[in-house]
């Protein structure tokens, strides 16, 4: 039986390193164990579209600032199964995130844990 690709988690936001966002940060990487943070685009961008013998799947968070124009650059690179904008205008950036069938925008850190423990568990099935 083929061993499931193990899910990696990857947080690019330049504010990644707030508070409130190290503390959602925590308890993400209770539930995933491999995470990764990124305030950098081009450092980003480059762990994304590595190719792995073995390739991982990974669940993309970014805000609606950065992944407005970052969401277009590797919505496709197929180790991404999940791309969540976390922001605080969920209206905003629903308009342009709806454009891709792997873009889900949400305001409430709980609703983001739901939507990852969700996707964690439907991908190591």
């Amino acid at each position: 039986m083929e061993h499931s690709k193990p899910i990696k988690l990857v947080w690019y936001d330049t504010s990644v390193m707030t508070d409130d966002n190290q503390k959602l940060y925590k308890n993400l990487n209770e539930i995933c164990s491999q995470c990764f943070e990124f305030t950098a685009e081009d450092e980003c961008k480059r762990f994304l579209g590595r190719k792995h013998i073995n390739p991982n799947r990974i669940i993309l968070i970014t805000s609606g600032v950065l992944g407005e124009n970052f969401v277009p650059l590797i919505h496709d690179y197929s180790s991404i199964v999940s791309i969540y904008i976390y922001c605080t205008y969920r209206e905003k950036h629903e308009k342009w995130a709806n454009k891709y069938s792997n873009v889900k925008v949400t305001t409430e850190p709980d609703e983001l844990i739901e939507n990852i423990q969700a996707d964690i568990t439907k991908y190591n099935a």
